[in-house]
């Protein structure tokens, strides 16, 4: 887990964790509603009556699916629901469609999810006749994780560094939909270049694109430094670029530790133009005591040793934020795809 600027350390967020969890932990002492009754604003706090439902707005399998199980797995074996309720995982698709199911969920705390930035934002911008959701609008519980961009391509590529590709004419490169987070990075990438690339779509997720370019389907592809760990250790693929500046490059991936940012490599512009945020949310107006316990219980799951254990075997870093921070992160992206995606469609 690597941590600056306005993350917290894992000390501090487990303090914050504990001290928060605190008065529901003397609540449950005195007593309170049986799992599967209504709680209500009662003296011991909301919490959640019967199993809550999870939405994530991409198939299973891939980089959002998987934090959000394992941020659900940890937070019922942590104790930090009640006896008897659980997280029940739906996989909603295409993303416009779980985007809107999220954003029109009863306010009522049983309903939660992960958010995709700046896809959501970006979605909402470049499509605002299917867009049913405003994306400044969710309840921000929090952040797992903050994704930057890596330019690949396959191991046997005869393109070795970033100015091979510069050089190269007629490539494809590989996305799974239009406005999704990859898909900007990939064309912010290809205007910041002056790539000869055309950016095909369709692809189920980050393993489907890997397969396609080991085939030979691309001549390179974008997309998240912790999405593609376990292709880059076992040497199917090799990383050319990070979109991000010196102080983003990710320190707890080694094997990008001599990878160039877009910052040293000459391209400032392309230095954290676009960065992902993986951010828990529920649905607009949550009342205040709902949003209170997510937001205690995301902390505590985030800073707990079990959540370190279960990133560590599934191999994927996290950079937790406690929700004002992601708040004010998510801002900055609103603000930031605001200028960026006119520039795009120029």
């Amino acid at each position: 887990m690597r941590l600056g600027g306005t993350r917290r350390s894992r000390r501090d967020l487990r303090t914050i964790a504990l001290v928060a969890a605190l008065p529901l932990a003397l609540a449950a002492c005195s007593g309170g509603s049986p799992a599967g009754e209504p709680s209500g604003d009662s003296d011991q706090g909301w919490t959640p009556s019967r199993d809550v439902e999870w939405i994530v707005p991409y198939s299973p399998g891939g980089g959002f699916d998987i934090y959000s199980r394992g941020v659900a797995k940890v937070m019922e074996s942590e104790g930090l629901l009640p006896d008897g309720v659980h997280i029940v995982i739906r996989n909603t698709t295409p993303l416009p469609q779980g985007l809107t199911q999220l954003f029109t969920a009863d306010p009522d705390g049983q309903t939660i999810g992960i958010l995709p930035m700046p896809a959501a934002i970006a979605m909402e911008i470049q499509n605002p006749d299917i867009a049913r959701w405003t994306t400044s609008d969710y309840t921000i519980l929090g952040q797992v994780d903050e994704n930057v961009y890596v330019v690949y391509v396959a191991a046997d590529s005869p393109f070795q560094s970033i100015d091979d590709l510069i050089a190269a004419k007629g490539m494809r490169t590989l996305a799974t939909e239009e406005g999704s987070s990859a898909d900007l990075a990939t064309k912010a990438t290809i205007a910041a270049l002056g790539l000869d690339a055309t950016n095909v779509y369709g692809m189920e997720g980050s393993a489907e694109i890997v397969a396609g370019a080991l085939r030979g389907d691309a001549e390179f592809f974008v997309t998240g430094a912790s999405d593609v760990v376990g292709y880059v250790e076992s040497g199917d693929i090799r990383p050319l670029l990070v979109l991000s500046t010196e102080d983003q490059r990710p320190s707890d991936l080694e094997w990008l530790a001599d990878v160039p940012t877009a910052e040293s490599a000459g391209y400032p512009e392309l230095a954290g133009a676009v960065t992902e945020l993986r951010v828990i949310v529920a649905p607009p107006e949550l009342p205040e005591p709902v949003a209170t316990f997510w937001r205690d219980a995301l902390e505590d799951t985030l800073a707990s040793d079990a959540f370190a254990d279960w990133a560590t075997t599934a191999e994927r870093p996290y950079v937790p934020r406690d929700a004002e921070a992601t708040t004010a992160s998510v801002q900055s992206q609103i603000e930031r795809m605001q200028e960026l995606i006119p520039q795009l469609a120029d």
